[in-house]
């Protein structure tokens, strides 16, 4: 890890794994405050008296059962009082989040799953300020360039990332102000600018003034709108993960903050072509999370399905089918971590194209009472027409039309990505590219739909 000079402070990892250590120095790498201290049972952790050794954070390895995460949870909050204590489990072992929080959890996560989560709660509970040009990309928060005011002081550090040489550099500190031609520099070449995630409470306070000063009734901004409803998902997928007994109230809960969501969006807002060429824009040239994933299909189902005529209803359902069509990669082994998918043993990919059935049995297991429609279209969202696609290999006659959508709406997903290696499509020249495909019979999407959905992007 980078080191630096200034204050430090002690983390503790517990764990019996070299792979779980392993993990977490990948996750907290450049973070060169925080000072790693690898436990490999409890006993040692309680025998090490070293002066000066005093954790603010403690990272616990969850995936031995609730016995033994337990026992590692007491051990540290006897020991270390004001330690805060974050537990990462994976499907190996389920826990039931509510024991583990009663014993003194402050946060379970999923070691896979909620990564791109960790660093905000690592940061959120043991906040740690960084300087210079090698500030790590999973510390800093990207912002909707329409909440930037040109001239206005900002009372924040403003960044530029240059993934080339993994250096993040201040753009304009705070009391300085941000140029109208930079904001549309930015704006024109799809770059994003980013602030401290130690500093977004003070970035949602200013963007609350710009939007008040531009009176907006509601003064939030995109920035904080986007945040709050990743948070949100992330809430809805821990009650996924949480292996405690669940009842059919908690579904109902899981599907009304799936609604509320959607609402936040107004993905089922009645717009026009324009307006929802404008709408898909704004989602499209980001790099994939799994959570950023999620938001997006969603977006996407919800927007091409109004361009289908679809009513609201219809429209709602595709994009709660889009919010809840990836939690079944949580099954996946811990071991696979960062691995990308060319990279993935045959094993590894038989495992990977179980994900969407997955997703379904997570849905009806926490009794979300979802229409057979959205299970439906979840089931299929990586399946193609031609039979190619997973998990069921299912042709054309044997899909939903809702699934068919799901699906030309993920290739969309994938193509107006960033990627390492490529740049991302246009949304223009993603649906030209889907529609070529479907003419010539590659690609797996549905002829018609994506036909109809063409005509009114065009128009």
């Amino acid at each position: 890890m980078k080191t630096t000079s200034g204050p430090t402070v002690d983390v503790l990892i517990g764990s019996p794994r070299t792979s779980f250590w392993e993990t977490v120095t990948v996750i907290l790498k450049g973070y060169y405050p925080y000072q790693l201290k690898h436990f490999r049972s409890v006993d040692e952790a309680l025998e090490y008296s070293e002066q000066g050794f005093n954790p603010v954070l403690a990272l616990i390895d969850g995936q031995d059962g609730s016995t033994k995460t337990n026992e590692w949870v007491q051990s540290i909050k006897m020991n270390y009082p004001d330690c805060k204590v974050i537990v990462l489990h994976s499907a190996a072992a389920p826990l039931d989040f509510n024991i583990a929080k009663k014993n003194g959890a402050d946060e379970l996560m999923h070691i896979n799953f909620d990564r791109e989560f960790i660093s905000d709660i690592i940061l959120q509970l043991a906040p740690i300020e960084m300087e210079g040009d090698h500030i790590p990309i999973t510390s800093l928060m990207p912002v909707d360039l329409r909440d930037m005011e040109p001239e206005m002081n900002i009372n924040f550090n403003v960044y530029v990332h240059l993934p080339a040489n993994q250096r993040s550099v201040v753009l304009r500190r705070a009391g300085d102000s941000v140029d109208e031609k930079h904001i549309e520099k930015f704006r024109n070449l799809r770059q994003q600018m980013y602030v401290k995630k130690t500093q977004m409470k003070a970035f949602f306070e200013y963007a609350r003034t710009v939007m008040s000063l531009r009176n907006i009734p509601l003064p939030v901004s995109m920035t904080e709108k986007f945040h709050r409803s990743k948070k949100a998902i992330y809430e809805i997928m821990a009650q996924f993960l949480n292996g405690a007994v669940t009842d059919y109230q908690e579904g109902k809960n899981i599907l009304d903050k799936c609604k509320n969501i959607v609402l936040e969006f107004e993905l089922t807002k009645d717009l026009d072509p324009q307006e929802i060429f404008n709408e898909i824009f704004r989602f499209t040239g980001n790099n994939r999370t799994l959570y950023h994933d999620c938001i997006c299909l969603s977006a996407y189902a919800a927007y091409f399905a109004q361009l289908l005529g679809w009513n609201a209803e219809k429209r709602e359902s595709a994009a709660i089918a889009g919010l809840l069509h990836n939690i079944g990669l949580s099954q996946l082994p811990a071991s696979i971590g960062d691995k990308d998918l060319k990279d993935y043993t045959d094993e590894e990919m038989s495992e990977y194209k179980l994900y969407p059935d997955r997703s379904v049995i997570m849905v009806k297991a926490k009794k979300v009472p979802l229409s057979p429609e959205i299970s439906e279209a979840i089931g299929q969202h990586r399946e193609t027409i031609n039979g190619t696609g997973f998990p069921k290999k299912l042709k054309s006659d044997s899909l939903s039309e809702m699934g068919k959508l799901m699906a030309i709406a993920y290739r969309f997903l994938e193509m107006t990505s960033l990627k390492e290696s490529r740049q991302a499509m246009t949304p223009t020249q993603a649906i030209s590219t889907l529609r070529d495909e479907a003419l010539s019979g590659e690609g797996g999407v549905d002829l018609l739909l994506t036909t109809q959905i063409f005509k009114k992007w065009k128009t």
